[in-house]
């Protein structure tokens, strides 16, 4: 009778749970160094210059009302996305606010603005100085690339979700 009056789990199975529960916690990590973010990979906090999400869901004619005066868009844009350059012309113009330069895409008949793009070449000074988060229920946030050469950055398109 060996195994009779033993209970199923009995003292060897709790050691081989208790032993794997050891080498669990001996690969946790926590033997390792700390590892310190260095002077230079510290993210830059970016003071905001200019309010875009509250430009979001205004007519293109409440943008001139709040930013100004219209600018050309820049030939850059028209040069990175050439397969919108036909409709540049009668449905997008550009702003400066706050040191950026915003190129708003806009519905010709109904005056609805459908989208911001951004312009510049960091995304992440781009973010911080449009006061953009990447993570906002009301918007979405995503980069543009020049047609033909992905890993240049044109700007940031800021689309309205709601």
């Amino acid at each position: 009778m060996g195994g009779a009056g033993r209970r199923p789990g009995g003292p060897r199975r709790w050691a081989a749970a208790l032993g794997a529960g050891g080498l669990l916690a001996a690969c946790s990590g926590a033997h390792e160094p700390r590892h310190v973010a260095s002077a230079g990979s510290v993210p830059v906090q970016v003071a905001p210059t200019a309010n875009v999400p509250a430009l979001l869901g205004v007519s293109i004619d409440g943008l001139r009302q709040r930013l100004g005066a219209t600018w050309p868009v820049p030939a850059a844009v028209a040069e990175a996305l050439p397969e919108s350059r036909l409709t540049l012309a009668d449905s997008a113009t550009a702003f400066r606010t706050g040191g950026l330069t915003l190129v708003a895409n806009y519905d010709a008949r109904s005056r609805q603005v459908r989208d911001l793009l951004l312009l510049g070449h960091h995304e992440d000074s781009l973010m911080g100085r449009a006061h953009l988060r990447p993570n906002a229920p009301n918007y979405l946030v995503m980069p543009v690339f020049y047609a033909g050469n992905t890993f240049r950055l044109l700007g940031v398109r800021v689309i309205p979700t709601k």
